[in-house]
């Protein structure tokens, strides 16, 4: 495919559509190696216990450097969620649906809800984390648990 570029004129090829990707810092770095082994991971202080997302040096309650890494159980509940109608990067085709879900462990996480037809999610419905292997880093979808509220788009 070709495009029109008004100050090269006709045929220059369309680049192909790239995907943006995480990048690790020293940081995060555990946290996005946990996600390529299908693992959401979540820092509890040392100090005080505080479960925080997302992941930084210094704990946010207390302020400590002191922390462990914690596995999520991978469930939660819709606490919030848009249905993204305009498309805002050409990796991203709309419409599709973000969810903010409160995590079983505290923390409140975003990511795409994999497509469900044409429902969207209730507020409280059950997620739980799913994950699609990208080239270069695992990423979490929600799925509704079977049986859950849903509405109906339109």
């Amino acid at each position: 495919m070709t495009i029109y570029d008004r100050d090269f004129g006709v045929g220059h090829p369309v680049p192909p559509i790239v995907r943006p990707w995480p990048l690790p810092d020293r940081d995060t770095t555990p946290f996005w190696e946990a996600q390529n082994r299908h693992e959401l991971a979540f820092q509890q202080c040392v100090r005080c216990a505080h479960v925080r997302y997302p992941v930084g040096p210094m704990c946010p309650e207390c302020f400590s450097f002191d922390f462990e890494w914690l596995a999520s159980s991978g469930r939660g509940t819709v606490y919030s969620y848009t249905v993204v109608h305009h498309q805002t990067h050409p990796a991203f085709p709309a419409p599709y649906t973000v969810v903010l879900a409160e995590m079983e462990e505290g923390p409140r996480v975003i990511a795409q809800l994999r497509p469900a037809g044409d429902v969207r999610p209730a507020i409280g419905a059950a997620v739980h984390i799913e994950w699609e292997d990208g080239p270069h880093q695992a990423l979490p979808v929600f799925v509704l648990d079977s049986g859950q509220r849903t509405e109906r788009l339109g």
